[in-house]
């Protein structure tokens, strides 16, 4: 069976759609842009955005995060539990940063230390910080800082880059972070370096340099016919 496939060329090209003041979708912040940023927040915004930087967790699972999902260790370590999320995969565990340690200890002695309730209380419908107060502060946190406009969502993409980098390219252990069901979408955050990749291959005798050796000690041979095809 011939099965005939008709190509339609498209009039226009396919516009994609960006939220007010992103340039791109993919943008990532530099250290530079995060210290100025951070120096410009307001709080509650500012420990949100912290933790989002440093943890890579969804702006709305840092907004729902309780009391009885913190756990301090005596010995200044920490896990953070994220409950919130549609998918089996969004539910995680993960260990605490210095940074977010500090911040989320000092919110701790600050309240008495209290086993319930909100981290971020506040006295909206849902009872604690929520997106329509983090973009108002995060406006107020550009405009104050210069940092060229970007979504809040940024903040998640850069941590998630930032850990890519770290995880050394395993896309499973990215996508245990970042709480993806799918691999497909932690794909966009590993970027293999040639380290890494050096790295791997010399664990079976081999690297991209050799590689490159053979090649170009093949390309100088010359080539000789094979008179049994002529």
């Amino acid at each position: 069976m011939n099965l005939a496939f008709q190509w339609k060329t498209l009039d226009k090209p396919v516009k994609v759609v960006l939220a007010t003041g992103e340039r791109q979708r993919d943008r990532v912040l530099n250290e530079g842009e995060i210290n100025e940023y951070l120096e410009a927040c307001p709080q509650p915004w500012k420990d949100c955005a912290t933790i989002i930087l440093d943890e890579g967790f969804r702006p709305s699972e840092v907004f729902a995060l309780r009391w009885p999902h913190v756990f301090f260790n005596e010995d200044g370590t920490g896990l953070v539990q994220v409950l919130e999320g549609k998918s089996k995969a969004a539910h995680r565990m993960l260990p605490m940063t210095p940074r977010v340690h500090r911040l989320l200890r000092h919110r701790h002695d600050s309240a008495g230390r209290p086993a319930e309730g909100w981290i971020f209380p506040s006295s909206s419908e849902c009872g604690h910080f929520n997106g329509d107060v983090a973009k108002d502060q995060h406006r107020k946190a550009l405009t104050d800082s210069g940092v060229e406009a970007f979504v809040p969502y940024t903040l998640r993409h850069t941590a998630l880059t930032n850990l890519g980098q770290k995880a050394g390219g395993d896309v499973f252990v990215l996508a245990k972070i970042a709480g993806h069901s799918s691999i497909t979408v932690t794909q966009r955050y590993i970027h293999p370096q040639a380290e890494a990749i050096n790295r791997v291959f010399s664990q079976v005798g081999t690297t991209l340099g050799t590689v490159g050796k053979a090649l170009k000690l093949k390309r100088a041979q010359p080539r000789v016919r094979n008179r049994a095809n002529n």
